[in-house]
């Protein structure tokens, strides 16, 4: 098949647009208006209709013991500079009905509803201006029987600067997302993560990461000094696992690509390293630009992205077995063949696409360090980094691109070319499976087990392990009289793979691949619950760091913070690898421990990520920091192989 990326894309964007042009059954009404001084407070009421049967939920997270509930009602400030939240929302009265779904009894908001949402201007208007501000109301609407996908309404308005309040003191979340939740129309506190870290704590509580830190030093020494260090951050980069499963997906994408007339070894690897070089640089210091630092990492974890990417990813397997060919009307085809397909250049320019996607979910130090430089408003070193750092990141791929045009030249080479190309389709559905797998754990659904994502990849590696042994064959093979050593060997391979992953199901450590699965027990995996519950786990605090606070405050403990994502790989390398070794563990229970999950898009997960990114000035994940009990940070740490390194890391604390 040829260009199957880019008819797989075609197909997604149809529905997406057939999807979008469905009336939405919520309406969300603003104020035109809204007068306030400039220093002072302001009440924005936002009237929601909703169509008969539908509703949305409340503002207040509503869980089980689980962690399992409803998307939340959210409301942000998205104009920066003018407008932040000054406190909880109010609603109108919620329903409250038994959902047959969570089991439980939830809270909605449903036909004629309003939320009220208390703003803060800043000081620094003027009387008289007349800015344009909009607020973010993120909801998910559902009826008796489905839901939508969670959305996200703008809700703009003019904000008339009437006067101006005496100065107080300066407040550091002006323009932030401040995400803050109430119940039943009645206020409360904000989440105490968020107040340990606004603008109004104490400088000797604020803390630089030791890796940008670094970063700054080699500006200082100069540009070749400084792009030398991002190239070798891109070389290190590269023994995360975040980029292993690009792999084999590489492979088999060039492998099938080798089949056609149009294939140009040297020239389509080229095109593909300028693929990823491009889209990492252009990407990431664009929606670093629009929508902050944690932007890039924000799309990249979208669970939509996600099964997007999985998509693709398995309708190219089945390609590759010989499954279809997805037709695309032959107006538009050739459109696009004028527009470049000739060249045959589109399909690798996306899987450059899909590769920086897979590679932002985990962001490394120094990434991270740039998006924040570009989203402040520098220019230069943000974007010199960052090609330099996807260079080097590329270069090993732009070779794995030319191996299969360059094998395909050796003799005999027809044969087992069509079975790596079987072999690769079977990795590339277990490859899918990780990125479905990532969407679950964001939404929270828990249909992807530990014990359903080890099954599938067994089944994977044994149907590779059958083809190999000419068990069946697929429409695309070619007829095998016998079986050569090196397919034996292959074959050998992947049974004891089977053996391997067979012993993960009874709850043996898998080591590397520990990393690419959910958690071991859904049921105890970290639950987001209100803003003010304590959740303790194994001797960690759950996104609870006022608890964790206090007992180190209490115990005279000095506080480990572990700043991690539900669908960060390298995390979760960390946590099944590094803090498993019995020299690591000893020194960890030294400390008071919280982890502090940033990649969902709720109340405490926002408060987390503005916490990570105003404290730290980091949005870098894993992101590990060592403080006293009084928040006085030590020393921080990120990922890293070194056992000595890391517990090197830890003794600073002592």
């Amino acid at each position: 098949m040829k260009n199957t990326l880019l008819k797989v894309a075609f197909l997604v964007m149809l529905s997406v647009g057939s999807w979008a042009g469905t009336p939405q059954p919520i309406k969300l009404t603003g104020p035109a208006k809204v007068s306030a001084l400039a220093g002072g407070t302001a009440t924005v009421r936002i009237e929601i209709a909703a169509e008969p049967g539908w509703h949305i939920y409340g503002v207040q997270t509503q869980q089980d013991a689980q962690g399992n509930g409803p998307t939340p009602t959210t409301v942000s400030a998205r104009t920066k500079g003018i407008i932040s939240l000054a406190g909880a929302v109010k609603t109108s009265a919620p329903a409250k009905h038994f959902d047959e779904g969570f089991r439980f009894d939830v809270q909605t908001l449903e036909h004629k509803a309003w939320i009220e949402v208390p703003i803060k201007v800043n000081p620094d208007l003027k009387a008289g201006e007349s800015r344009d501000v909009v607020l973010e109301v993120s909801f998910q609407a559902c009826n008796n029987t489905n839901c939508l996908p969670p959305e996200d309404v703008p809700v703009a308005f003019k904000l008339a600067i009437t006067g101006s309040l005496a100065p107080t003191a300066a407040s550091g979340d002006q323009g932030t997302r401040e995400i803050v939740a109430a119940g039943q129309g009645v206020e409360t506190p904000k989440a105490p993560a968020i107040e340990a870290t606004s603008g109004t704590t104490r400088e000797a509580k604020q803390g630089t990461t030791a890796s940008a830190s670094q970063i700054n030093d080699k500006k200082k020494q100069g540009v070749w000094s400084f792009l030398w260090f991002a190239m070798l951050a891109g070389l290190a980069a590269l023994l995360t696992p975040c980029v292993f499963p690009m792999v084999p997906i590489t492979v088999s994408f060039f492998t099938k690509r080798s089949e056609s007339a149009r294939a140009h070894g040297l020239r389509d690897a080229f095109v593909y390293a300028v693929g990823i070089i491009s889209t990492f640089t252009a990407l990431g210091i664009l929606l670093a630009l629009v929508f902050g630092a944690s932007g890039i990492q924000t799309f990249a974890t979208n669970p939509w992205i996600n099964l997007l990417i999985a998509g693709i990813f398995i309708a190219f397997a089945l390609n590759l077995f010989g499954a279809f060919e997805i037709q695309v009307p032959s107006s538009i085809l050739n459109k696009l063949n004028n527009g470049g397909q000739g060249n045959g250049v589109i399909g690798i320019l996306l899987m450059g696409l899909a590769f920086s996607l897979t590679s932002f979910t985990c962001t490394v130090p120094f990434v991270g360090s740039a998006l924040i430089s570009a989203s402040r408003g520098e220019w230069f070193y943000p974007i010199l980094g960052m090609l330099g750092f996807s260079s080097m990141f590329a270069l090993p791929f732009f070779f794995l691109a030319l191996f299969p045009s360059a094998m395909k030249k050796l003799p005999k080479a027809g044969g087992w070319m069509v079975s790596m190309k079987i072999v690769m389709g079977f990795l590339e559905i277990a490859a899918a499976i990780k990125f479905i797998s990532n969407a679950d754990l964001v939404w929270n659904w828990g249909f992807i087990t530990r014990d359903l994502f080890l099954s599938i990849w067994i089944a994977c590696a044994m149907l590779i392990t059958l083809y190999l042994l000419g068990v069946f064959r697929l429409t695309a093979d070619v007829a095998m009289e016998s079986i050569g050593g090196l397919r034996a060997l292959f074959a050998t391979c992947f049974a004891a793979l089977i053996f391997f992953l067979l012993s993960g199901l009874f709850g043996k450590p898998l080591g590397e691949m520990d990393a690419f699965l959910p958690p071991a027990e859904l049921s105890k995996a970290p639950a987001i619950k209100s803003a003010t519950s304590s959740s303790q786990e194994d001797g960690w605090y759950v996104d609870d760091y006022p608890a964790a606070l206090a007992e180190s405050k209490r115990t005279g403990k000095s506080l480990f913070i572990d700043f991690t994502g539900f669908t960060c790989t390298n995390c979760r390398w960390m946590e099944q690898n590094m803090f498993l070794k019995a020299a690591v563990q000893n020194v960890l229970d030294r400390f008071v421990k919280v982890r502090l999950h940033t990649d969902r898009k709720t109340e405490i997960c926002l408060a987390n990520k503005k916490m990570q990114e105003q404290r730290f000035d980091s949005i870098e994940l894993p992101l590990y920091v060592l403080t006293t009990p009084d928040e006085r940070v030590i020393t921080t740490s990120s990922f890293t192989r070194d056992d000595a390194s890391f517990l090197g890391f830890l003794q600073k604390a002592f």
